[in-house]
């Protein structure tokens, strides 16, 4: 069985998900709104036996820098997270496009995971540059079809 009910709240919008059989039961409430020209949101779930949290925001910055760009941060069960994106035309067919994102773990391990990635591309192919916690460096080269 599933059921969703949704509602406007407070300039933002409410919904619960519950979802299960004879078995085992799956709840989920969250609210997602506006906020400061980005989308804040709070999740919260019970499956399994187990408590689930995600609080985030995220905004665009299209329009504000030259280019596009974005971020995006939170915290759910596992730990800490964000992530920022970037990309913007360099000149004569040129993009750009680089990411960021990390990740603390708050649990018994207490990891920090982070990577980022650099990728220029052009309407014949592209490069990228990657590297994460724990790894080489990576050259990507290779050819994309739009």
């Amino acid at each position: 069985h599933r059921g969703r009910l949704s509602a406007a709240v407070a300039g933002g919008e409410a919904v619960l998900q519950v979802e299960g059989d004879a078995s085992s039961q799956a709840y989920e409430g969250s609210y997602v709104r506006d906020l400061q020209g980005g989308r804040a949101g709070f999740q919260l779930s019970h499956k399994d036996g187990a408590l689930g949290y995600n609080v985030s925001y995220a905004r665009d910055f299209d329009g504000v820098l030259d280019g596009d760009a974005g971020v995006h941060v939170g915290i759910d069960e596992d730990g800490v997270y964000g992530k920022v994106t970037a990309s913007r035309e360099v000149g004569q067919g040129l993009g750009a496009d680089y990411e960021a994102s990390a990740r603390f773990e708050i649990g018994e391990d207490r990891r920090l995971q982070l990577q980022h990635a650099l990728k220029l591309s052009n309407k014949l192919g592209y490069a990228q540059l990657a590297h994460g916690s724990g790894e080489a460096p990576r050259l990507r080269v290779g050819y994309e079809f739009n």
